[in-house]
């Protein structure tokens, strides 16, 4: 009883400070998420694993994660995931989003991939207005394009502080087109979540990351020492939960919002990258990672 008049009071304070459960949800996954981001980021540039090792463990991680503490209404389904073509397709969008994901941490630097490949968010609101019909305010997209200016400044300059690093060029293009595949899961995430459930949606991702990554990865697995393996676990544990806990906060808020929340991940990642490895950050970044943070919470209070 106790218990749940406590339960009861906290609702009612979150209420009363305008907090969305799902926005503290989406704001838990974007520290999962970042977290990861800079664990791979030690494993490429200091422990030299290869992006596939991670992605594998990534991948099975998940599905462990899923299989022994995934509970719902619904029941956990694995035939669909190769059979419905909308599963199917978020399994491969987010295969590829993700793979281009881990590529280009080392080559851009935590901080740089991560903005390129989170400009999913802003493909994602329009795809979704355009695809299932979620409305777009005229004040929340002027807050989006407003956040979009401070990724163009952000991204402005040399991924690690110094000379444009050779071949740079072809991993923007990687991690962009790895941002439109990550627009399609989330459009994609938002229609399945009517049929299907949480685990469900990402144990599609997880089969698939796994089954195409396998044959890459299995050439590294015996030069892994122990300390490889121990991050890699961990940055799999963390990813698995900030996926977890993205679907759920899709579940309850638009594209839009979900999104711009999520638009705060690359900005905590910058910031650990400049923290931890040395990627600088000049005044023109600073200014544009200042515009990603007021636009996102801007238009999160447009709920």
């Amino acid at each position: 009883m106790n218990i749940e008049k406590t339960s009861c009071t906290e609702s009612k304070r979150t209420r009363s400070l305008g907090i969305d459960h799902g926005v503290i949800i989406m704001i838990i996954s974007v520290c999962c998420f970042t977290a990861n981001t800079l664990l791979l980021k030690y494993l490429g540039a200091t422990r030299s694993v290869n992006p596939s090792v991670a992605l594998l463990f990534r991948a099975v991680i998940g599905a462990v994660i899923v299989l022994l503490f995934f509970r719902s209404r619904r029941p956990l389904e694995i035939k669909p995931i190769f059979r419905d073509k909308w599963l199917m397709g978020r399994g491969i969008a987010g295969l590829l989003g993700t793979a281009a994901y881990y590529v280009t941490i080392s080559s851009l630097g935590a901080g740089k991939a991560s903005i390129l490949c989170n400009t999913y968010v802003l493909f994602a609101v329009l795809i979704a207005a355009v695809t299932i019909g979620e409305s777009l305010r005229k004040m929340t997209l002027g807050w989006i394009i407003l956040a979009f200016a401070g990724i163009i400044l952000l991204t402005g300059g040399p991924s690690q502080g110094g000379a444009q690093a050779e071949g740079e060029g072809a991993g923007v293009m990687i991690a962009l087109g790895g941002a439109l595949c990550a627009a399609t899961t989330v459009v994609l995430i938002r229609r399945l979540t009517a049929r299907y459930s949480n685990g469900t949606i990402f144990m599609a991702q997880c089969l698939w990351i796994g089954i195409a990554v396998l044959p890459f990865a299995v050439m590294h697995l015996k030069a892994l020492a122990s300390v490889d393996i121990t991050v890699l676990a961990l940055a799999g544990s963390m990813a698995a939960c900030g996926q977890m806990l993205l679907n759920e906060g899709f579940r309850r808020l638009t594209v839009a919002v979900g999104s711009s929340i999520q638009m705060t991940w690359p900005l905590m990642t910058a910031i650990g990258g400049y923290a931890f490895f040395g990627e600088t950050l000049t005044v023109l970044q600073l200014t544009g990672a200042s515009l990603i943070l007021i636009g996102t919470f801007q238009v999160s209070l447009k709920r």
